[in-house]
This record gives structure tokens, C-alpha cells and sequence, in this order.
């Protein structure tokens, strides 16, 4: 399947009339006091490369994109630390487009293909094909209507967020209005995801309905976004019938670790309210609220494993998030955001500052803390502090 994406890409950039390129390099410096729970005995410190390219190839009606990313980790115990780390990510992908160049004790490298599709577009018709996000929510922080491509607001460090391997055809019935079809493949029927959007402009704001059958659930989504009183307004309301039966890990003892059966057949409501609003003088409010009606009340931390089975953005019944941030100057830009759990009081902030060296370069500083009970959603978090240096190209 690689040789068949590898003359894809052999075709497009051949009959381009024309290419445009460019990416960047950044390096990040973190520091941890404690390590997860369930990983391996890993360092404290970690030095994290990063360099992305982009290539994009145009020929009338037909556009082609490749993007790739490529990491190098140097840290104490850095391969078993990758080794468990990726077992807990979700993977949308239909296609093998990852690979190692090296897996040593305290270095790793490895790399990534995360955007790669073709696109046509003809008159009202626009059909992409290829590894591409499909970006379905409103809201800023939990998106419960991006079927294909949730992400998590933590992982600051991947700005481009996660995409998947999909046919998508959209097909514009007016200048704000628009029909959306997606099919994600997979080689498990059960995996596969099938969904269709309609959008809508009225009354200024941007209206979505959908459906869809993602992963053994049946959903029905709903979202709109615009202006209230010249604050942002969003919101996202989410239907979901599940067929789901798995299986996940728990510790009985310290030293042990065993399986547990799980089956979710109960509908369940899913709702996301979001504000945000910048004052003149670039004071910029956000406050983000989410329901999530399989959750819990309490002991939410135990159900982390089980999210990665069930498509949940939280393990709780409530979630809070609120974040304010200010331009100190034209250059600096000083930032903090809290996610709360109201139901066990855990907590996790996250403090930065972000300074424009120029137009290419950037350097970023950020600490994430947190802090709850055992068992509470965020009360197994270390302390982290991180400092990043990018430069853009």
C-alpha cells in the first residue's frame, strides 16, 4: 500500500502547474516531577524535536497536499515510554503512514505521514480523497460533533490535530449552505464511520445537522455558532445510540493487572455550551462547558481506559474549562487556561507565555499542574514545564 501512495504522490507533483512548500522546526525542553500512572519507569527530563514540511501541488480543477511530521525523543527509558504512550492513542487512520528511523533505550525517532490527500473541485462539487481532517465542530475546546477527528485539548504541542482516511463530497446548494458526505473505511465493518452534514446560514449564525454511524454507535448531531451581543456563542447536542462490547485493563492489585467486560447499550446525551469575547484592549475571555451523560460523578479517573473504547472527550458527567489571556505587547502574548472538574474538584492549569521573536521564530513557555484526590479525573497528573523554540519556514 506504501508503493501505491508512493506513485500517488509521483503522479501529482509530475503533472503539477504549480508547487508551493514550507513547514517548520521546533525543539522542546520538558521537565516532569512524577511520571503517569500505568507507564514506565521514564525520565524526568525530555528533549522533544520536531520538523514538519508541507508540500501542496496544483493542476486546475485537481489540488494535492502532503504533509509529514518527524520526531526525535531523547529521554531515560525513552523506548518503553513510547511503547506504552502510543497503546492509549486513537488511531483513525486507514493506512499504515507511520514508521520508526530508530528505537533506542533513551532515544527515539519517528515519523509520520498525516495529511495526504487529492482534491477536485467543479463547480458546486468538491470531492477530497486521502488522509484529511474533517473538521464538523463548533466549539473551541470539546468537539462531540467531530465525528472523524476529536482531539485533545492537551496536546498543545500538535497544532495541526489529528486527521483520518476518507472519501468526502461536498456539495454546495448556495453561497452559506452546503450537503457534506464522509465514509472513513476500515477493514473492521464495526470501525468504519459513515456520516452526512447539513449546513445552513440563518440569522447570521451557522447552523450543522447530522448523522452518522461512528464505531458501533449510532449519532445524531446538532451545532451552530455566532454572535451574541458581540461575544462568540457556540454550542454542540449530541444523540448516540452504542453497540459497544470491550474490553478493558484494570489494576486489582499493585503488581497485577486484568481485564474487565465491558457493554454499553443505554442512548445517551452529549452537550457542549461555549462563550468567548476580546475587549479593545486584546483581553480575551473564554468559558466552555460540557455535559457528558455517561459519565460519572465520581472516581472519574477510572474510566480513562474506558474512553479510548466508547469516543468519550471526558470521563466525567461535567466539565468546565475557562481561559483568559492578555498581549502584553504587540510581541508578547500571556495565557491561562483551567480545566475543572466540578463533581470531584480536580483540576488541571495551564500558565504560558508565547513571545513573536519575528516573523519565523517563536519561543513558548508553558507549565501544566494539576490536582485532585486518587481516583479524580486530573489527580494523577505531574506537574509539567515545558519550553519550546519554533521556527517557521
Amino acid at each position: 500500500m506504501k508503493k501505491l501512495y508512493i506513485l500517488l504522490i509521483l503522479i501529482s507533483f509530475l503533472s503539477a502547474q504549480e508547487m508551493d512548500w514550507g513547514g517548520y522546526v521546533k525543539n522542546m525542553v520538558s521537565y516532569s516531577d512524577g511520571t503517569y500512572s500505568g507507564m514506565p519507569n521514564a525520565g524526568k527530563w525530555q528533549n522533544t524535536f520536531q520538523a514538519r514540511l508541507n508540500l501542496n501541488a496544483y493542476a486546475g480543477d485537481f489540488s494535492f497536499s502532503l504533509q509529514s511530521r518527524h520526531l526525535l525523543y531523547v529521554m531515560k527509558n525513552a523506548k518503553p515510554f513510547r511503547a506504552a504512550f502510543d497503546q492509549f492513542q486513537p488511531h483513525a487512520e486507514r493506512f499504515d503512514l507511520d514508521w520508526d528511523y530508530f528505537r533506542k533505550q533513551d532515544a527515539v525517532a519517528e515519523g509520520a505521514i498525516d495529511r495526504l490527500y487529492l482534491d477536485w473541485n467543479a463547480g458546486d462539487w468538491q470531492i477530497t480523497a486521502g488522509r484529511q481532517r474533517i473538521a464538523w465542530g463548533s466549539s473551541l475546546v470539546w468537539n462531540i460533533t467531530d465525528f472523524f477527528n476529536p482531539f485533545n485539548i492537551l496536546d498543545f504541542d500538535y497544532e495541526e490535530k489529528p486527521g483520518t482516511d476518507a472519501l468526502r463530497l461536498q456539495y454546495y446548494t448556495g453561497p452559506t449552505s452546503q450537503l457534506d458526505f464522509a465514509l472513513a473505511p476500515s477493514k473492521d465493518k464495526d470501525k468504519q464511520m459513515l456520516a452526512a452534514r447539513w449546513l445552513i446560514n440563518l440569522f447570521e449564525y451557522d447552523f450543522n445537522v447530522m448523522l452518522g454511524w461512528q464505531k458501533e454507535k449510532q449519532r445524531f448531531g446538532f451545532n451552530w455558532s455566532g454572535d451574541l451581543a458581540g461575544a462568540g456563542f457556540r454550542g454542540e447536542l449530541v444523540y448516540t445510540r452504542p453497540h459497544l462490547h470491550f474490553f478493558v485493563p484494570w489494576l486489582s492489585r499493585p503488581w497485577e493487572s486484568s481485564l474487565s467486560e465491558k457493554t454499553i447499550n443505554t442512548p445517551y446525551w452529549n452537550a457542549v455550551l461555549s462563550f468567548d469575547y476580546t475587549f479593545e484592549n486584546s483581553l480575551y475571555l473564554h468559558t466552555e462547558y460540557l455535559y457528558n451523560e455517561l459519565g460519572t460523578v465520581q472516581n472519574s479517573g477510572l474510566r480513562q481506559m474506558e474512553i479510548l473504547h466508547t469516543g468519550e472527550l471526558s470521563p466525567s458527567r461535567h466539565s468546565l474549562f475557562q481561559e483568559i489571556a492578555y498581549n502584553i505587547t504587540p510581541l508578547l502574548r500571556a495565557d491561562l487556561f483551567i480545566l475543572y472538574n466540578p463533581s470531584d474538584h480536580s483540576y488541571i492549569s495551564l500558565p504560558s507565555l508565547q513571545y513573536d521573536v519575528s516573523d519565523n521564530w517563536g519561543l513558548y513557555v508553558l507549565a501544566m499542574m494539576g490536582g485532585g484526590k486518587s481516583f479524580s479525573e486530573f489527580g494523577g497528573y505531574p506537574s509539567q514545564f515545558f519550553v519550546r523554540a519554533k521556527y517557521s519556514f
